[in-house]
């Protein structure tokens, strides 16, 4: 409580602040679903920081979203204008998003490779600007900026870019010092990436404390971060490289490639999948080459760096072939190896276990806080993350919202099962939105397993009268066509009627948007949004049964279970809000499925759902 900024706790606040300084002090890991309105952030920051302080630690917050990297620096602000406590925080985000070079358009691994080979060439200003055989007096007087208070990283751009100064060399060097560092997931779960970052810091795992804020995300994270494709696009490309640095073998050792990925997809129709062996692959590219496979990749990885120390270089083809070879050679278990026929066809090294990361960093980690509002059931999560069940300990806080501003509600009689769906189907979906929609006086949100599926309803939903303004997310639409449409709803807030947002779940608008000032009045969920049954959706369900005995459970329902609740909890975000959340789907009513609601969401299963929503806002 010590470094608590606020005059008053809430009662769940303070039960969860109470589980984070006993899991400090015990050395242990918690687990925690806590939902919207607990005030976990400050909760957590709290205590983690003044054990850090006490005891030499260093805290670790690790966030999905520089949005979420905003929250904690404003926290950490509060914390040090209220308690006058001395310490140090650092901000630290993907260094592309505040390179003064503007390439951000490249991914994580290319824009290191880009990063690397200007470094190494000598062409970076900004890094000699912060290294000049020892830190620059400049960089020493930005790092002492950064140091006196809590900064978002946007405020050290700023200080950098007066400097000409690299910001995320002067973060790193302002981090070894510190007490309390926001990053991102794959700084920590990236293993390649850990070893460098936590060496730059001069920081190790045994004295860390690890927050994982939206922890829900973090499995799909590290299995994202060490999957890799290899596509004909990718080969064909770091062909041209090979041809125009002149490499003769690189240019026949690329051809055997291609054929080889050609050989893969012989007799097969675009959009077949098959599951490929690791022997298959190597020995078709050496039966078309006389390279060395070995030879191929260190070749590959040489002619990238040619090719990145060119001018206006910022991508190399030759590094993507040699990080995939490298990975496809291994013979881990974890991992699914798949070839699909496109037009474009993909090869792909799948990761199926993020334990295979995750394990090694909570098994050395001090404390580790896993936190997110839809983290159910909290034992899928210990198991697949890897965490030691000693050490562990799991809890499900209750929503501190009062029950009486919202109504939950399941539509039997309708579902977007595959072999279900029709016609008829859909404007069944229809009709019954419409009469939901009817009786809810200002704003409702309506969210879709697909953009196919949505568009199918919408279409029988133009033959009822709403009375309401309808807005539609389609696939084409950027990040900047989404806030968009938010803020036509949110200006529709105002309206006598309100509006209707019509969206996918597991998007942004479902997910990643705070929909505050009961924006929403109702959240309506329509299907589950269950993976496509692709081979990756197989080898996951398969190697979870092998692993957990809950194939099924943790590959495929699960997961999908997970995006239902971050859809429905777009609706109800603070204890003054009021809002009717309805689940369409008869599936909702299975035990497989309902088992995964949170203990303080009580249905009522109704046919009838637009009597319940007018009764419930009196209309």
């Amino acid at each position: 409580m010590s470094l608590f900024p606020f005059e008053k706790v809430r009662g769940g606040q303070k039960e969860f602040m109470q589980d984070v300084e006993a899991a400090l002090v015990n050395g242990s890991h918690l687990v925690a679903h806590a939902p919207t309105g607990v005030g976990k952030t400050v909760a957590v920051v709290a205590p983690a920081l003044a054990y850090a302080l006490e005891n030499g630690k260093q805290v670790f917050f690790l966030a999905p979203k520089h949005t979420q990297h905003t929250i904690v620096v404003d926290t950490l602000k509060k914390i040090a204008q209220k308690t006058c406590q001395g310490f140090v925080s650092v901000d630290i985000i993907g260094k592309q998003w505040t390179c003064p070079h503007k390439v951000a358009d490249l991914d994580n691994k290319e824009f290191n490779e880009f990063c690397s080979a200007m470094k190494k060439d000598e062409r970076c200003e900004y890094y000699s600007g912060v290294h000049k055989k020892k830190l620059s007096k400049e960089a020493r007087n930005a790092i002492d900026l950064v140091k006196e208070r809590p900064l978002h990283a946007e405020e050290v751009r700023e200080i950098c870019s007066t400097r000409s100064l690299c910001p995320y060399e002067v973060c790193i060097e302002a981090g070894k010092g510190a007490d309390f560092i926001i990053c991102d997931y794959f700084h920590i779960f990236s293993p390649k990436v850990r070893r460098a970052f936590l060496a730059k810091l001069n920081k190790d795992l045994e004295d860390a404390v690890l927050i994982v804020d939206e922890a829900h995300n973090l499995p799909d994270r590290i299995r994202s971060t060490l999957s890799r494709d290899l596509t004909d696009y990718s080969v064909g490309r770091a062909g041209k490289e090979a041809a125009f640095l002149d490499s003769e073998a690189l240019i026949d050792g690329y051809k055997s490639l291609g054929a080889a990925l050609k050989k893969l997809g012989k007799g097969m129709k675009a959009g077949e999948e098959r599951f490929v062996k690791r022997e298959e692959f190597i020995e078709d590219i050496s039966g078309e080459t006389e390279l060395d496979y070995k030879d191929l990749v260190t070749l590959s990885s040489d002619l990238s760096e040619e090719v990145l120390s060119l001018p206006n270089r910022y991508r190399s083809y030759s590094k993507t072939v040699s990080h995939f070879l490298e990975s496809w050679a291994k013979e881990d278990i974890g991992y699914a190896r798949i070839f699909r026929k496109e037009k474009n066809s993909r090869l792909s090294y799948r990761c199926l276990d993020p334990s295979v990361s995750s394990k090694e960093v909570f098994d050395a980690s001090h404390t580790a806080i896993l936190m997110s509002g839809t983290l159910l059931p909290l034992a899928m999560y210990s198991s697949l993350l890897g965490l030691d069940p000693k050490r562990v300990i799991e809890k499900e806080y209750r929503s501190p919202f009062p029950k009486e501003n919202r109504l939950s509600l399941i539509v039997p009689g309708v579902t977007t099962k595959f072999r279900d769906r029709s016609d008829e189907m859909y404007r069944r979906y229809a009709e019954i939105l419409a009469g939901i929609i009817r009786e809810v006086p200002g704003n409702a949100a309506v969210f879709f397993p697909s953009y196919q599926i949505l568009g199918f309803v919408h279409t029988h939903l133009l033959a009822h009268e709403t009375g309401k303004e309808v807005l539609v997310e389609k696939q084409s639409m950027d990040k900047g066509d989404r806030i968009e449409l938010y803020r036509r709803l949110a200006n529709l807030k105002n309206d006598r009627c309100g509006g209707i947002l019509l969206g996918v779940q597991a998007g942004s608008l479902s997910e990643g948007v705070d929909y505050a000032n009961n924006m929403l009045d109702a959240v309506v969920i329509v299907g589950l949004p269950l993976e496509s049954p692709n081979l990756e959706t197989k080898a996951l369900i398969e190697y979870y049964d092998f692993v957990y005995e809950r194939g099924w459970d943790y590959g495929y329902i699960f997961p999908a279970m997970n995006r239902v609740l971050q859809a429905a909890g777009r609706c109800i975000r603070s204890e003054t809000d009021k809002g009717a959340i309805v689940l369409m789907d008869e599936r909702f009513k299975w035990r497989n499925y309902s088992k995964c609601f949170p203990l303080d969401m009580d249905f009522v299963i109704t046919a009838a759902p637009d009597i319940y929503v007018k009764k419930f806002f009196g209309r």
